[in-house]
């Protein structure tokens, strides 16, 4: 009797794991299909790159990462220097900026950069920064954007200008 359980208990396993192991199977390539068609359908409604678009090479692309990387080295740099006032700071950083502008104009010819500019701010467009994200200085510190310091500034401004009669 016991040979007999085994046996069947044998040929349950024999053939039922295989019929289990293959079950879910088809129901996860067929998502994997699924998520693979819709990546290449995002793929084929995307833009080529801008930097492509402007007809700026990859070496370009990668020599301007590169500047922009020591630009924002020598700007950490700037701001860890504790004997420096906010403004020299500041006029050092606009230096830098326009150090680093220099060399990627030298880099990129004028056409392709204006294009490559381009590109970026509609792409910006079609794509903004969520409401509420603030901007971070590039010595840290949040800064402040233009709408709400000019209601602070405003609200101020009645504040102290409303004539007292007496």
């Amino acid at each position: 009797m016991v040979l007999r359980s085994s046996s069947i208990a044998l040929l349950f396993l024999t053939l039922g794991l295989p019929a289990f192991a293959q079950a879910p199977a088809p129901a996860l390539n067929s998502s994997s299909e699924a998520r693979a068609e819709n990546h290449r359908a995002r793929l084929q409604r995307r833009e080529p790159p801008c930097w492509r678009q402007a007809g700026m090479t990859a070496d370009m692309v990668n020599q301007r990462w590169y500047i922009e990387d020591q630009q924002k080295l020598k700007i950490a740099q700037v701001c860890s220097e504790p004997s420096t006032s906010a403004q020299q700071k500041h006029d050092k950083i606009e230096q830098i900026h326009a150090d680093t502008d220099r060399a990627v104009a030298q880099l990129i010819p004028g056409k392709e950069l204006a294009a490559f500019n381009k590109c970026q701010a509609e792409q910006d467009q079609r794509n903004p920064k969520p409401a509420g994200q603030k901007q971070v200085g590039p010595c840290g510190g949040i800064i402040p954007d233009a709408v709400s310091s000019d209601a602070t500034t405003a609200s101020e401004h009645r504040h102290v200008a409303t004539p007292t009669n007496h």
